[in-house]
């Protein structure tokens, strides 16, 4: 890609975020000031997610206005405890995964008509399967040894890429790249050997 393009697409990727910061601030001035800096410090990465499965600003924009109203409507109840970024971005995926499960769920049904196949609406079964894939998922990564762990969870958590997570641990990327690597066939082996092919799980291999 030539270097004008980048800067053209960078430029618009920066409007869309500026506009789904300006949109979604001027819906409750009332906003304290750790939240505002919380969505400032998160807004690019959430974006970056969403833009990098669908390919679409528009979307990705609207996915981050929806992920923050979520965080927003909670953030008075979420124990002060808990990781505010790993809330956050459990939410981003899950938004992505609805999506992505909606899209899958028109081509069948789509593909099933021209067939004049009946077509059976399994969201709730799909949604159920994600939830216990989620906690499968968390028990993979818990087994992983200390050092592969925090990695990976930087990188599936917190949305950092190989270079963002080497230079915050000290470590070549090389290093982290080995360890993602390791960490992705650990944890796919560790949830395929306990549950069984469905849609459901081939999306949310998809995300992870």
């Amino acid at each position: 890609m030539r270097l004008r393009d980048v800067e053209r697409n960078y430029y618009i990727v920066s409007h869309l975020i500026g506009q789904a910061e300006e949109e979604f601030m001027l819906v409750d001035k009332s906003i304290d000031l750790d939240f505002k800096d919380f969505f400032v410090s998160h807004k690019d990465k959430v974006y970056k997610y969403a833009y990098m499965h669908f390919r679409d600003g528009d979307l990705a924009s609207d996915i981050v206005q929806e992920a923050f109203s979520k965080i927003w409507a909670k953030w008075d109840t979420i124990d002060a405890g808990q990781n505010y970024s790993s809330y956050l971005y459990s939410t981003t995926r899950n938004l992505v995964f609805d999506e992505l499960r909606k899209r899958q769920v028109r081509l069948q049904y789509s593909a099933l008509k021209q067939l004049g196949v009946e077509a059976h609406d399994n969201s709730i079964e799909d949604k159920i399967a994600y939830k216990d894939l989620e906690k499968l998922y968390k028990e993979a990564i818990s087994k992983l040894p200390k050092c592969r762990m925090e990695i990976y969870a930087l990188s599936k958590e917190e949305f950092l890429n190989n270079s963002e997570i080497a230079e915050k641990l000290g470590i070549s990327v090389n290093t982290v790249r080995e360890h993602i690597v390791k960490g992705n066939k650990f944890v796919r082996s560790y949830i395929l050997e306990r549950m069984s092919l469905s849609l459901a799980l081939i999306i949310f291999f998809e995300i992870f």
